[in-house]
């Protein structure tokens, strides 16, 4: 077995579990060394699949008769093929090019984007050949929310079900922080993938179907923070001090971000740099995403972002007077779609508590 990126073979993965590294500087950030042990393989790969947390995540893993305990099973059965990046495995006997395989260009399977966003359990037979060419983002788009891929006019978007991306959105958008933008999928795209059963609950429960733009390329790929952390640990490196280095003012411009929507969901795969896949190289921070548990209801939210254990309030308050953030765009706004007067408030309450912060 080969591990590749695009059609460059980076690793040798024989029988037995040895590992020969090829090409060590384009490696995964997190196997980045000249030895890799197979259980440090079989950890990345099994950390690349789908959590059987996610919604509906066993009723896709059931539709294609794939293990639900064993990621790295799900890994092997579609190759390990992701939207995140350009790494892939080719197995004995597979003679397929990165061309044929890669899921930003080829058709998807869409009856499974069906099932990860309705839950719906569709009967799927197919013969040995046709298991071996799952063509499928579904196994390998992290997070718990529903979620699937569309191809709409040549391109790829990520439909889910989350409205406080919309609000989040607007938010960041005023204060000038980059972020993925969001948009509330049409009823035509909902139509495609939804029973009217399905709709209906998510109307009842007051949620909302939106999308964004797939925002990797074949040619520039996710890196998230729990990659580059494994790979700064395994150097001797401190990876919130390297991170801050990346680019300090995105850095803090997120601290101020995330305070002020209240994200309790910041986690170690839900922010993370670019890397150009020529040279392996981390470019910078790619544009903050995943906003769905924002507006949370607790007042003092635990940073995951700083080395320290410290608020959400403190780490923004920090940012703060470091920044010196313009927030006056916000006083401007009207009470952004989906948010509740409370809510709302809240907003504009954090946002006057960094502009008391005292000036150091």
């Amino acid at each position: 077995m080969q591990l590749l990126l695009k059609d460059i073979p980076l690793m040798e993965i024989e029988d037995n579990g040895t590992c020969t590294v090829l090409d060590a500087d384009r490696l995964p950030p997190a196997l980045r060394r000249d030895k890799v042990a197979f259980t440090e393989f079989i950890e990345w790969a099994s950390n690349r699949t789908l959590s059987i947390g996610r919604s509906f995540a066993k009723e896709i893993l059931n539709t294609l008769r794939l293990s639900q305990t064993n990621r790295y099973a799900v890994f092997r059965a579609c190759r390990g093929l992701s939207l995140e990046d350009s790494y892939w495995i080719r197995q004995e006997g597979d003679h397929k090019t990165w061309k044929e395989v890669n899921l930003f260009h080829n058709p998807l399977s869409l009856f499974i984007t069906e099932v990860s966003l309705s839950g719906r359990n569709i009967h799927y037979s197919a013969n040995a050949a046709e298991k071996r060419n799952i063509q499928t983002p579904e196994l390998t788009t992290l997070g718990a929310s529903a979620k699937g891929w569309i191809r709409r006019d040549g391109m790829l978007y990520l439909h889910k079900i989350g409205k406080y991306e919309i609000p989040a959105d607007q938010i960041l958008t005023a204060l000038g922080i980059p972020h993925v933008h969001y948009f509330i999928s049409s009823e035509t795209e909902i139509d495609s993938y939804l029973t009217k059963e399905r709709k209906e609950w998510i109307k009842g429960t007051g949620e909302a179907v939106v999308n964004a733009a797939l925002f990797t390329s074949e040619d520039t790929a996710l890196v998230t923070f729990e990659e580059f952390k494994i790979f700064c640990e395994y150097h001797g490196l401190n990876p919130y001090r390297e991170a801050e280095k990346m680019d300090r003012e995105f850095y803090l411009k997120m601290q101020i971000g995330d305070y002020i929507l209240n994200n309790n969901d910041r986690h170690e795969q839900n922010w993370g740099f670019f890397m150009d896949n020529k040279t392996g190289k981390l470019t910078g921070y790619c544009p903050l995403f995943d906003h769905d548990h924002a507006f949370s209801d607790y007042p003092d939210v635990m940073s995951q972002t700083t080395e320290d254990d410290i608020t959400l309030y403190r780490a923004a308050s920090a940012a703060q007077k470091e920044l010196a953030m313009d927030l006056g765009a916000l006083k401007q706004m009207e009470r952004p779609v989906f948010l509740n007067e409370r809510q709302w408030q809240g907003v504009l309450a954090r946002a006057g508590m960094l502009l008391k912060s005292p000036r150091t």
